[in-house]
Parts: structure tokens; sequence; C-alpha cells
């Protein structure tokens, strides 16, 4: 998608993609992970998760900035020790709708306060270091509803302005869901349909923009 004025836009940084770093200190294991995420609805269920998949671990200690949420999580460490660090990384790395989980396995040697400390910060910034850092701006999703003599053309028109469309539903009507930069493209639709589209106005989410 080509977008103008992209400075203007709402901005934010993250990781593209699931990324996941381990390694080990005086024999206690450390796995960070960092997952993106947009949806504030979603972050109980995702820590979930990760709590379910290493639930045989000492601590899955957690750091993250979603939307407006923001919260740290020693999970039993010693407090300030672990969730506090990783959060820190996150905020001086300018990174948001992240969430970022630390698992240690204990290995049998304490670290100490300072320890655990060093060690949870800079597994969140060892893992930052292998995962790719991308910008993403806040795009609204539409679901743009038009009659079925009209999708040959309508679809060109999304190939050729390079609109990013993520569901197709055929029922009485074909309905796309598509982020829309701005009002432009809506013009256009407007008049391929003599004005016969319905759209309706879902969200607005995090995207990279090409």
């Amino acid at each position: 998608m080509c977008y103008d004025n992209k400075e203007m836009r709402d901005l934010m940084k993250s990781v593209r993609e699931i990324t996941t770093y381990k390694w080990i200190i005086k024999k206690s294991e450390f796995i960070c992970t960092l997952i993106p995420c947009n949806d504030e609805t979603a972050i109980d269920n995702i820590i979930k998760e990760y709590q379910e998949k290493y639930h045989d671990a000492t601590h899955n200690c957690i750091a993250y900035i979603v939307g407006t949420q923001k919260r740290a999580n020693d999970n039993g460490e010693p407090s300030g020790t672990a969730g506090l660090p990783m959060l820190d990384v996150l905020e001086k790395n300018k990174l948001t709708n992240i969430i970022a989980i630390v698992t240690r396995y204990f290995g049998g040697i304490k670290l100490g306060a300072g320890g655990l400390t060093r060690a949870y910060r800079q597994s969140v910034a060892d893992a930052l270091k292998g995962a790719e850092i991308v910008e993403k701006f806040s795009v609204p999703l539409y679901k743009i509803t038009v009659d079925y003599s009209y999708t040959k053309k309508f679809e060109h028109l999304i190939k050729v302005h390079h609109i990013k469309c993520i569901n197709t539903e055929y029922l009485d009507r074909v309905s796309y869901t598509c982020y829309l930069e701005n009002d432009s493209f809506l013009t256009i639709i407007q008049d391929l349909t003599n004005n016969t589209y319905t759209k309706e106005y879902l969200r607005h989410d995090y995207i990279e923009l090409s």
C-alpha cells in the first residue's frame, strides 16, 4: 500500500513476528519470547498460552505494552528484579503492542537481586537484537459490500490501488474487509457502483505500510 504523509500518522514500533531467545547463566535457563499484540483483549489469553506451554518452569515473568495497557509481573521472583527491568527495555526501545515473557528454569545457583535484574534485562535486550523491528501505522478497517456485478472491477481497483483486504464474504452481495488509509478510495467505489455500495467501519489496527 502507498500512503502519503506517513510521518503525520499514528506510528508505533513493534516486533514483526514472535521471536524466541534462549541462554543459560549459572545453570539457569532463560527463555525470552517476544510477541506482537495489537488487541488489549487478547493479552490474558496470550499470557495464559505461554504459562501453560512452560507450566513446569520455575518462573514466567511478564512485561507488556499494548495500547493503553502497561504491566510488569515478577511471577515469584524478588520484587522489582524481573518484570520492571524487562519493561524498562521495551520502553527504552520505544516499543509498543508487544508482550515479553521470560521463562526461567532454575539451575540451583542463586543469582542475587542484582544478578536477576541483569539476567532478565539482558534476556529481553538480546531477544530484541534477533527480532525484526517494524514500524506500523494506525489504519481504519472497513467492511465494503457491493453487488456481484461490480466484483470484477472492484477487485481490479483493489490491486491497482494496493488496498490490503483480509477477508471476502460471498452472501447475497459480496463483502470485502479492507484497510483504507483515506476516503478517496470510497469515492472511487461510490462512482463505480452508482452509490449502491455500503460500508461499515470496524476498527483501527496497526499495520505495516509499503
